[in-house]
């Protein structure tokens, strides 16, 4: 099997299990983890002796979002600084709302390459699950959590929209969905298991075997009825809308991310530390739950 840097993968039978490897980051999303997923999913496209993909984080998240530590720039290909030329057109450069949508329609594609993918993947959730985590469950075929896991989008109060909404309009509902997004509010796996963003939650501590037993279970099934059975309820939510639906949070998250919020937000983290700009976006809303 080949070596990843920002992954680990074994596999189990007809079970290959991927494994988000960035503890220290709690699993945040780089280019890198991007670009190694896609490998891995590749490589396990061909054929029917690999069935089903469990998808998993380690240590204490699934995945905490994208990987902002060094400022919005680093989920980027592309910098936004005009370049160093003696053509005026390229030397004055791209506007941000430009090279901004560009990138998230990247993150797009890259949601959609997964999403494509012919096997089942099924996603485990322990600990965090928000922003691009919750992007990366969206795309999945089933998703357990534990039950005191930790879904949603606190990025609503500073950093705009998820890429795929998390699928949260389809599987949440409109007043679910913008209650998330109006507050940046988390919900634990029981809630997520109400309001349908994952199939079911079960005690942390029985998890891995409960998700390991269901794969196996899917794993029952050939290869090609699998296939068709995925494609068939992917095919159901294209024609609802999928795609212009995307294209539309992409343009409007590149709106959001002109908020003067997003400015200093972004200033902090980078000059301060990511640490200090979440303290600055989440510290008002502490203490203000509706419910307490």
């Amino acid at each position: 099997m080949a070596e990843y840097n920002t992954l680990q993968v074994e596999t189990d039978g007809p079970v290959a299990t991927v494994t988000l490897n960035r503890p220290d980051k709690l699993n945040s999303i780089s280019i890198e983890l991007r670009d190694e997923l896609v490998a891995v999913l590749q490589r396990f496209n061909p054929g029917d002796e690999i069935r089903v993909i469990r998808l998993r984080g380690a240590g204490r998240a699934f995945s905490a979002g994208y990987d902002l530590e060094g400022g919005y720039d680093v989920m980027s290909r592309q910098k936004r600084h005009p370049a160093r030329t003696q053509d005026e057109v390229s030397r004055i450069g791209e506007s941000f709302i430009a090279q901004d949508r560009d990138n998230l329609r990247q993150v797009a594609n890259w949601l959609q390459q997964i999403r494509r993918f012919r096997k089942p993947l099924v996603a485990q959730v322990h600990g965090y699950c928000l922003a691009g985590g919750l992007d990366l469950i969206g795309v999945c075929d089933s998703v357990f959590a534990a039950e005191d896991a930790c879904l949603g989008h606190p990025a609503s109060r500073a950093l705009g929209l998820p890429t795929t909404l998390g699928l949260l309009p389809i599987k949440a509902g409109p007043l679910k969905t913008k209650e998330l997004l109006f507050t940046g509010d988390t919900v634990n796996g029981r809630e997520a298991e109400q309001w349908q963003i994952v199939n079911r939650a079960v005690p942390a501590d029985e998890l891995d075997a409960y998700v390991m037993k269901y794969c196996r279970r899917i794993a029952l099934l050939p290869l090609d009825m699998l296939t068709v059975h995925k494609e068939v309820v992917n095919r159901w939510v294209d024609n609802m809308g999928y795609g212009p639906s995307v294209d539309t949070t992409v343009d409007l998250n590149s709106i959001s991310h002109q908020s003067p919020f997003t400015a200093e937000f972004l200033r902090i983290a980078t000059t301060k530390s990511l640490k200090a700009a979440l303290e600055w976006r989440d510290g008002p809303f502490r203490g203000s739950n509706a419910e307490s």
